[in-house]
C-alpha cells in the first residue's frame, strides 16, 4: 500500500501506537534508509528491528506527529514520543538497561517520498537531552 506526504504522518502514528509493525513497514520502500545523530540504517529489516526495540523497550509509548511542511515529496513534522522505560532498549552498537521512569522526547523528522513510499528518514534530536532520558541518575 502506497501513501504520501499528506497522510504519512497519521498512518504511521496511528501504526506505531497500535503496536502494528507491519503496518509501519509497509509505509516505507524496500531499501529505506534511516538516519540521526548515531548513525545510519538500512532496509524495511532495520526499520523492523529498530521499531520493534523501541516498542519492546516502553510498552506504554505513544507517539504524535504533527507535520509543519509538505510537499510532493517531502514531508517536515516534529514528534513527540512517551512511554515508560520498563525494559532494555536494545540498539545496534549497545543495550540501554531500563530505569522505569516515564519519559517524553520531542523531536524532528525530514521524510522523503517516492512512489508514494518513504524512501528516507532523518531525525534531528538534542542528544544530551535524549542521554539524559535514558541515564539511570534522576
Amino acid at each position: 500500500m502506497t501513501t504520501g506526504p499528506n497522510d504519512f504522518a497519521e498512518r504511521a502514528a496511528s501504526a506505531f501506537n497500535r503496536r502494528d509493525v507491519e503496518a509501519m513497514l509497509t509505509l516505507v520502500c524496500e531499501d529505506f534508509i534511516y538516519f540521526d545523530g548515531m548513525g545510519m540504517q538500512t532496509g524495511r529489516e532495520s526499520m523492523r528491528k529498530r521499531e520493534t526495540a523501541l516498542l519492546e523497550a516502553f510498552p506504554d509509548a505513544q507517539l504524535t506527529f504533527s507535520p509543519f511542511a509538505v510537499g510532493d515529496d517531502r514531508l517536515a513534522l516534529t514528534a513527540f514520543l512517551t512511554g515508560t522505560f520498563t525494559a532494555p532498549l536494545v540498539l545496534p552498537d549497545r543495550v540501554i538497561p531500563p530505569h522505569g521512569r516515564h519519559i517524553a522526547v520531542y523531536y524532528a523528522a525530514h521524510f522523503t517520498f517516492k512512489d508514494g513510499l518513504a524512501i528516507r528518514e532523518e531525525v534531528f534530536f538534542d542528544s544530551a537531552v535524549l542521554m539524559s532520558f535514558f541515564s539511570r541518575a534522576g
